[in-house]
Protein backbone atom coordinates (compact mmCIF):
# COMPACT_ATOMS: atom_id res chain seq x y z
CA UNK A 1 0.00 0.00 0.00
CA UNK A 2 1.09 3.38 -0.76
CA UNK A 3 1.40 5.92 1.78
CA UNK A 4 1.43 9.63 1.49
CA UNK A 5 2.47 11.66 4.55
CA UNK A 6 2.67 14.45 2.46
CA UNK A 7 -0.88 15.58 2.02
CA UNK A 8 0.40 17.96 -1.52
CA UNK A 9 1.84 14.47 -2.48
CA UNK A 10 -1.20 12.59 -1.84
CA UNK A 11 -3.29 15.42 -3.66
CA UNK A 12 -1.26 15.20 -6.73
CA UNK A 13 -1.51 11.19 -6.50
CA UNK A 14 -5.06 10.97 -5.91
CA UNK A 15 -5.83 13.73 -9.04
CA UNK A 16 -3.78 11.51 -11.74
CA UNK A 17 -5.51 8.24 -10.76
CA UNK A 18 -9.20 10.17 -10.88
CA UNK A 19 -7.47 11.62 -14.24
CA UNK A 20 -7.62 7.85 -15.37
CA UNK A 21 -10.25 6.78 -14.49
CA UNK A 22 -12.67 9.41 -14.92
CA UNK A 23 -11.18 9.95 -18.16
CA UNK A 24 -11.45 6.78 -19.65
CA UNK A 25 -15.33 6.85 -18.27
CA UNK A 26 -16.69 8.58 -21.86
CA UNK A 27 -15.36 5.84 -23.66
CA UNK A 28 -16.91 2.91 -21.60
CA UNK A 29 -20.44 4.96 -21.95
CA UNK A 30 -19.66 5.26 -25.90
CA UNK A 31 -19.28 1.53 -25.05
CA UNK A 32 -22.52 0.75 -23.16
CA UNK A 33 -24.52 2.85 -25.61
CA UNK A 34 -24.10 0.33 -28.25
CA UNK A 35 -26.05 -2.15 -26.62
CA UNK A 36 -28.09 -0.42 -23.93
CA UNK A 37 -30.54 3.02 -24.14
CA UNK A 38 -28.79 5.94 -22.54
CA UNK A 39 -31.65 5.97 -19.37
CA UNK A 40 -30.78 1.47 -19.17
CA UNK A 41 -27.27 2.33 -19.10
CA UNK A 42 -27.25 5.46 -16.20
CA UNK A 43 -30.09 3.65 -14.21
CA UNK A 44 -27.78 0.28 -14.51
CA UNK A 45 -24.33 1.68 -13.53
CA UNK A 46 -26.00 3.57 -10.58
CA UNK A 47 -27.61 0.21 -9.42
CA UNK A 48 -24.71 -1.64 -9.92
CA UNK A 49 -22.48 0.60 -7.09
CA UNK A 50 -25.52 1.07 -5.33
CA UNK A 51 -26.20 -2.49 -4.61
CA UNK A 52 -22.44 -2.83 -3.58
CA UNK A 53 -22.69 0.48 -1.50
CA UNK A 54 -25.96 -0.40 0.01
CA UNK A 55 -24.45 -2.27 3.18
CA UNK A 56 -21.85 -0.19 3.90
CA UNK A 57 -24.21 2.74 3.87
CA UNK A 58 -26.65 1.43 6.00
CA UNK A 59 -23.93 0.93 8.70
CA UNK A 60 -22.63 4.66 7.62
CA UNK A 61 -25.81 6.13 8.56
CA UNK A 62 -26.06 5.99 12.13
CA UNK A 63 -22.32 7.92 12.25
CA UNK A 64 -23.27 10.99 10.88
CA UNK A 65 -25.65 13.69 12.55
CA UNK A 66 -29.62 13.17 11.10
CA UNK A 67 -29.62 17.36 10.40
CA UNK A 68 -26.90 16.31 7.90
CA UNK A 69 -28.78 13.11 5.76
CA UNK A 70 -30.06 15.48 3.58
CA UNK A 71 -27.15 16.75 2.53
CA UNK A 72 -25.70 13.27 1.79
CA UNK A 73 -29.12 12.92 -0.83
CA UNK A 74 -28.58 15.97 -2.12
CA UNK A 75 -24.30 15.29 -3.02
CA UNK A 76 -25.91 12.00 -4.62
CA UNK A 77 -28.39 13.12 -6.90
CA UNK A 78 -26.44 16.49 -7.90
CA UNK A 79 -22.83 14.61 -7.97
CA UNK A 80 -23.77 11.11 -9.49
CA UNK A 81 -27.89 10.70 -10.48
CA UNK A 82 -28.66 13.35 -12.81
CA UNK A 83 -25.72 13.73 -14.27
CA UNK A 84 -25.32 10.35 -15.44
CA UNK A 85 -28.14 10.54 -17.03
CA UNK A 86 -27.42 14.36 -19.05
CA UNK A 87 -23.97 12.13 -20.14
CA UNK A 88 -25.80 9.15 -20.97
CA UNK A 89 -28.08 11.20 -23.54
CA UNK A 90 -25.48 13.63 -24.34
CA UNK A 91 -23.23 10.53 -25.88
CA UNK A 92 -25.87 8.64 -27.84
CA UNK A 93 -25.02 12.12 -29.99
CA UNK A 94 -21.34 13.79 -29.37
CA UNK A 95 -17.94 11.72 -29.44
CA UNK A 96 -16.44 10.64 -26.29
CA UNK A 97 -13.54 13.12 -26.47
CA UNK A 98 -15.78 16.27 -27.18
CA UNK A 99 -17.85 15.14 -23.72
CA UNK A 100 -14.68 14.46 -21.64
CA UNK A 101 -13.20 18.37 -23.13
CA UNK A 102 -16.82 19.54 -22.35
CA UNK A 103 -16.09 18.35 -18.69
CA UNK A 104 -13.14 19.97 -18.06
CA UNK A 105 -15.73 23.23 -17.14
CA UNK A 106 -16.17 21.47 -13.84
CA UNK A 107 -13.64 23.81 -12.13
CA UNK A 108 -15.24 27.22 -13.55
CA UNK A 109 -18.82 25.92 -12.34
CA UNK A 110 -17.59 25.29 -9.11
CA UNK A 111 -16.24 28.49 -8.45
CA UNK A 112 -19.39 30.19 -10.15
CA UNK A 113 -21.53 28.03 -7.81
CA UNK A 114 -19.18 29.16 -4.88
CA UNK A 115 -19.70 33.31 -5.59
CA UNK A 116 -23.83 32.71 -6.09
CA UNK A 117 -25.16 30.16 -4.28
CA UNK A 118 -22.10 30.17 -0.78
CA UNK A 119 -21.00 33.98 -1.43
CA UNK A 120 -17.52 33.44 -1.41
CA UNK A 121 -15.80 36.36 -2.90
CA UNK A 122 -13.57 35.70 -5.85
CA UNK A 123 -11.94 39.11 -7.88
CA UNK A 124 -12.47 39.59 -11.41
CA UNK A 125 -9.90 37.55 -13.06
CA UNK A 126 -11.25 34.64 -12.02
CA UNK A 127 -14.43 35.91 -13.41
CA UNK A 128 -12.60 36.71 -16.54
CA UNK A 129 -11.45 33.03 -16.36
CA UNK A 130 -15.19 31.93 -16.29
CA UNK A 131 -16.05 34.32 -19.25
CA UNK A 132 -13.16 32.68 -21.40
CA UNK A 133 -14.04 28.91 -20.40
CA UNK A 134 -17.73 29.35 -21.27
CA UNK A 135 -16.80 30.68 -24.90
CA UNK A 136 -14.49 27.44 -25.61
CA UNK A 137 -17.04 25.50 -24.71
CA UNK A 138 -19.77 27.70 -27.07
CA UNK A 139 -17.50 27.34 -29.73
CA UNK A 140 -17.14 23.59 -29.21
CA UNK A 141 -20.79 22.62 -28.80
CA UNK A 142 -21.91 24.52 -32.31
CA UNK A 143 -18.99 23.39 -34.41
CA UNK A 144 -19.63 19.90 -35.55
CA UNK A 145 -15.83 17.58 -35.28
CA UNK A 146 -15.53 17.95 -38.76
CA UNK A 147 -16.10 21.63 -39.47
CA UNK A 148 -19.41 23.01 -39.60
CA UNK A 149 -22.38 24.25 -38.00
CA UNK A 150 -23.43 21.79 -35.48
CA UNK A 151 -27.80 22.19 -35.11
CA UNK A 152 -28.07 19.80 -32.05
CA UNK A 153 -26.06 21.47 -29.70
CA UNK A 154 -28.70 20.46 -27.02
CA UNK A 155 -26.69 17.61 -26.68
CA UNK A 156 -23.62 19.39 -25.97
CA UNK A 157 -25.65 21.37 -23.63
CA UNK A 158 -26.76 18.56 -21.62
CA UNK A 159 -22.79 17.64 -20.87
CA UNK A 160 -22.56 21.48 -19.70
CA UNK A 161 -25.38 21.18 -17.82
CA UNK A 162 -24.08 17.69 -16.01
CA UNK A 163 -20.36 20.25 -14.91
CA UNK A 164 -22.74 22.69 -13.58
CA UNK A 165 -24.48 19.96 -11.40
CA UNK A 166 -20.93 19.35 -10.56
CA UNK A 167 -19.81 22.56 -9.84
CA UNK A 168 -22.63 22.77 -7.25
CA UNK A 169 -21.99 19.32 -5.86
CA UNK A 170 -18.15 19.88 -4.99
CA UNK A 171 -19.33 23.09 -2.82
CA UNK A 172 -21.88 21.21 -1.09
CA UNK A 173 -19.46 18.77 -0.01
CA UNK A 174 -16.51 20.97 0.81
CA UNK A 175 -19.29 23.21 3.18
CA UNK A 176 -21.45 20.71 4.49
CA UNK A 177 -19.65 17.64 4.58
CA UNK A 178 -16.08 17.69 4.45
CA UNK A 179 -16.00 16.56 8.41
CA UNK A 180 -17.08 13.51 7.01
CA UNK A 181 -14.84 10.22 6.19
CA UNK A 182 -15.07 10.39 2.37
CA UNK A 183 -16.44 7.00 2.66
CA UNK A 184 -19.42 7.45 4.50
CA UNK A 185 -20.14 10.03 1.71
CA UNK A 186 -19.85 7.50 -0.82
CA UNK A 187 -21.52 4.87 0.90
CA UNK A 188 -24.50 6.75 2.29
CA UNK A 189 -25.07 9.36 -1.27
CA UNK A 190 -24.64 6.51 -3.38
CA UNK A 191 -27.10 3.71 -1.90
CA UNK A 192 -29.76 6.64 -1.54
CA UNK A 193 -29.73 6.18 -5.37
CA UNK A 194 -30.06 2.10 -5.62
CA UNK A 195 -34.18 2.32 -5.58
CA UNK A 196 -34.45 4.52 -7.63
CA UNK A 197 -32.26 3.63 -10.48
CA UNK A 198 -33.51 -0.12 -10.05
CA UNK A 199 -37.17 1.26 -10.92
CA UNK A 200 -36.11 3.31 -13.67
CA UNK A 201 -34.50 -0.22 -15.29
CA UNK A 202 -37.35 -1.89 -14.69
CA UNK A 203 -39.43 0.87 -16.07
CA UNK A 204 -37.42 1.34 -18.98
CA UNK A 205 -37.24 -2.54 -19.82
CA UNK A 206 -33.33 -3.14 -19.04
CA UNK A 207 -32.40 -6.37 -20.68
CA UNK A 208 -32.37 -8.61 -17.89
CA UNK A 209 -32.21 -12.25 -19.12
CA UNK A 210 -29.76 -10.98 -22.48
CA UNK A 211 -27.50 -9.17 -20.65
CA UNK A 212 -24.72 -11.74 -20.59
CA UNK A 213 -25.28 -12.88 -23.92
CA UNK A 214 -22.02 -13.53 -26.28
CA UNK A 215 -23.69 -10.22 -27.80
CA UNK A 216 -23.78 -7.60 -25.49
CA UNK A 217 -21.43 -9.28 -22.60
CA UNK A 218 -18.63 -6.02 -23.80
CA UNK A 219 -21.06 -3.49 -23.16
CA UNK A 220 -22.06 -5.43 -19.42
CA UNK A 221 -18.69 -5.43 -18.51
CA UNK A 222 -17.72 -1.65 -19.51
CA UNK A 223 -21.00 -0.24 -17.76
CA UNK A 224 -20.01 -2.67 -14.56
CA UNK A 225 -16.11 -0.64 -14.92
CA UNK A 226 -17.77 2.53 -15.15
CA UNK A 227 -19.96 1.72 -11.91
CA UNK A 228 -17.72 0.57 -9.91
CA UNK A 229 -14.74 2.35 -10.92
CA UNK A 230 -16.08 5.59 -12.17
CA UNK A 231 -18.98 6.49 -9.83
CA UNK A 232 -17.71 4.27 -6.44
CA UNK A 233 -14.34 4.54 -6.05
CA UNK A 234 -13.96 7.55 -8.16
CA UNK A 235 -16.13 9.44 -5.73
CA UNK A 236 -14.12 7.92 -2.80
CA UNK A 237 -11.26 9.25 -4.13
CA UNK A 238 -12.75 12.79 -4.97
CA UNK A 239 -14.25 13.43 -1.63
CA UNK A 240 -11.04 12.53 -0.44
CA UNK A 241 -9.50 14.96 -2.48
CA UNK A 242 -11.76 17.64 -1.19
CA UNK A 243 -10.57 17.48 2.08
CA UNK A 244 -7.17 17.57 1.66
CA UNK A 245 -6.91 20.21 -0.36
CA UNK A 246 -10.30 21.94 -1.56
CA UNK A 247 -12.89 22.01 -3.81
CA UNK A 248 -11.40 24.52 -6.69
CA UNK A 249 -8.05 22.48 -6.16
CA UNK A 250 -10.43 18.77 -6.67
CA UNK A 251 -12.34 20.30 -9.59
CA UNK A 252 -9.06 20.82 -11.44
CA UNK A 253 -8.99 17.06 -11.92
CA UNK A 254 -10.69 18.15 -15.50
CA UNK A 255 -7.29 19.01 -16.66
CA UNK A 256 -5.88 15.90 -17.27
CA UNK A 257 -9.33 14.22 -17.62
CA UNK A 258 -9.17 15.73 -21.42
CA UNK A 259 -6.37 14.47 -22.29
CA UNK A 260 -7.54 10.93 -21.54
CA UNK A 261 -10.24 11.22 -23.39
CA UNK A 262 -8.93 12.22 -26.50
CA UNK A 263 -6.56 9.64 -26.26
CA UNK A 264 -9.03 7.32 -26.39
CA UNK A 265 -11.43 9.20 -28.97
CA UNK A 266 -8.17 9.25 -31.14
CA UNK A 267 -7.77 5.15 -30.30
CA UNK A 268 -11.42 4.61 -31.37
CA UNK A 269 -11.10 7.35 -34.66
CA UNK A 270 -13.13 10.27 -33.05
CA UNK A 271 -12.09 13.16 -35.28
CA UNK A 272 -10.13 15.60 -33.30
CA UNK A 273 -9.33 18.87 -34.87
CA UNK A 274 -8.21 22.54 -34.56
CA UNK A 275 -11.92 23.41 -33.23
CA UNK A 276 -11.52 21.12 -30.77
CA UNK A 277 -8.07 22.14 -30.00
CA UNK A 278 -9.13 26.08 -29.92
CA UNK A 279 -11.73 25.02 -27.59
CA UNK A 280 -10.36 22.94 -25.00
CA UNK A 281 -6.99 25.72 -25.26
CA UNK A 282 -9.73 28.63 -23.93
CA UNK A 283 -11.27 26.23 -21.96
CA UNK A 284 -8.16 25.86 -20.07
CA UNK A 285 -6.89 29.44 -20.10
CA UNK A 286 -10.18 30.47 -18.33
CA UNK A 287 -9.32 27.29 -15.30
CA UNK A 288 -5.77 28.83 -15.14
CA UNK A 289 -7.02 32.58 -14.43
CA UNK A 290 -9.06 31.41 -11.52
CA UNK A 291 -6.58 29.24 -10.46
CA UNK A 292 -3.71 31.85 -10.21
CA UNK A 293 -2.55 32.69 -6.95
CA UNK A 294 -3.35 35.80 -5.46
CA UNK A 295 -6.26 36.18 -7.90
Amino acid sequence: MIVFKNKKLLSIFLLIILSVIWGSSFILMHEGLKVFSSIQMASFRLAIIGIIFLPFGIISINKIAKKDIKWFFIAGLLGNFIPAFCFAQAQTYIQSSTAGILNSLTPLFTLLAGLLIFKKKYNKLKLLGIIIGLIGAIILIISKPGGGIERNFHYGLLVIAATALYGINVNIIEEKLSKYNPLYIAFISLSFLFIPSVFLMISFNFPFVSMFNIHTIKATVCIMILGIAGTGFGLIFFNRLIQISNGLFASTVTYTMPVVSTIWGIFYNESFGLIQIASLSLIFTGILLIRKRGA
